[in-house]
């Protein structure tokens, strides 16, 4: 085998090593959960530095509305065709 094909062999195998590799790295995409969306809007309202009173009032916004019941699609759907 002359150098040139040795060279081509390697830089295919590299390449199909690379596309494959990451392709397996990427990890499956979700939507969050209404707990990680309340969670990660606290955590957002943290680093905001607002005054304590501000804070507070925001906080509380976030957590009410994490009191809320969820409507999903289905149920809209539902809701719609019978009346």
């Amino acid at each position: 085998m002359n150098t040139l094909a040795r060279l081509l062999s390697a830089t295919f195998a590299m390449f199909a090593i690379a596309v494959l590799s990451g392709c397996a790295s990427h990890p499956e995409l979700r939507p969050y959960s209404a707990q990680e969306t309340r969670q990660l809007q606290l955590e957002a309202l943290q680093r905001r530095g607002l005054s304590l009173d501000d804070y507070e009032q925001q906080r509380r916004v976030i957590q009410r509305a994490g009191n809320l019941p969820v409507v999903t699609e289905v149920a809209d759907a539902d809701r719609s065709s019978k009346g």
